[in-house]
């Protein structure tokens, strides 16, 4: 992608010089930086050959892409999450806005048509911009600029849900169940959601010190390891006291991160309008 330094020529030249070079070659793309106010009549130019175009705004200069696939530029970082076990690509995305600063971008790639368009559901909650998407090569991708949260949510609804709360009744001999609460747990976190997780019936058994260690799929870390990153993430576990109870557990028996919890509280989070709750 061909990029020109045109500060100090004003509009409309600037479009008569980009059209000049569109003329000798309209398919490698071009970035042209133009002093403010100098970006006039480019649309159309960019019409005229059949190229998108982007318009960066910034304090001293107007940063302008022109590419028949915006998703081609050059100077974009890339990241491959072809191969990452759902929700591992999420967490990705999510930890990487949660790394960039208003305006950054990234080339988010995946052999899986699936994957991206889960990303680009997600991209609201993460404080993502959905800006292109397509097929580069055999892969799928899209590229996300980082926007201010509250900018990239249309709501749609008078309630804002920014809670999850996962509740789990099944405990560590139901594998799959235990799994599924700490990795959508983490997927919850990654989109800035605020976490709870409430353990009860056979589901307490996951909290005694020692149990989850004794859990591990061959696809996934160990279940403890998925317990301390969703603790450590700023997820709260509550665990029902009465379920505690009949299987003589004890607040000490439990690991850290894991207390005790009523029906009170257990109702409270249920009757909470900003919580969307998942069961397990």
């Amino acid at each position: 992608m061909k990029k020109i330094e045109a500060r100090g020529i004003k509009a409309p030249n600037a479009a008569i010089l980009m059209e000049n070079i569109l003329k000798q070659d309209s398919t490698s793309g071009l970035i042209i930086t133009l002093s403010p106010g100098s970006e006039e009549g480019l649309d159309n130019v960019a019409w005229k050959y059949g190229l998108g175009i982007e318009v960066e705004t910034k304090e001293n200069e107007v940063v302008v892409c022109l590419a028949k696939n915006l998703g081609d530029r050059e100077d974009l970082e890339e990241l491959d999450v072809t191969g990452e076990t759902c929700p591992g690509p999420i967490i990705i995305a999510g930890d990487k806005l949660g790394c960039m600063e208003n305006g950054d971008r990234v080339k988010i790639k995946n052999n899986n048509l699936e994957t991206i368009e889960d990303i680009a559901i997600a991209l609201p909650e993460m404080g993502g911009k959905l800006v292109d998407q397509g097929i580069d090569g055999e892969k799928h991708y899209l590229v996300i600029e980082k926007v201010d949260k509250q900018d990239s949510k249309e709501t749609t609804t008078s309630v804002n849900r920014d809670k999850v709360l996962v509740v789990q009744s099944n405990g560590i001999g139901n594998a799959e169940r235990a799994y599924a609460t700490f990795i959508f747990a983490k997927a919850a976190l990654s989109m800035g959601k605020n976490v709870s997780i409430f353990l009860l019936m056979d589901g307490v058994s996951i909290a005694p010190k020692g149990n989850a260690a004794t859990v591990k799929h061959p696809a996934f870390d160990r279940l403890d390891h998925l317990m301390t990153e969703a603790i450590d993430a700023g997820a709260t576990i509550y665990v029902c006291e009465l379920s505690a109870n009949f299987r003589g557990i004890k607040q000490k028996d439990l690991e850290k991160g894991c207390k005790l919890a009523g029906a009170a509280t257990y109702v409270t989070l249920l009757s909470d309008p900003t919580y969307a709750v998942v069961n397990f």
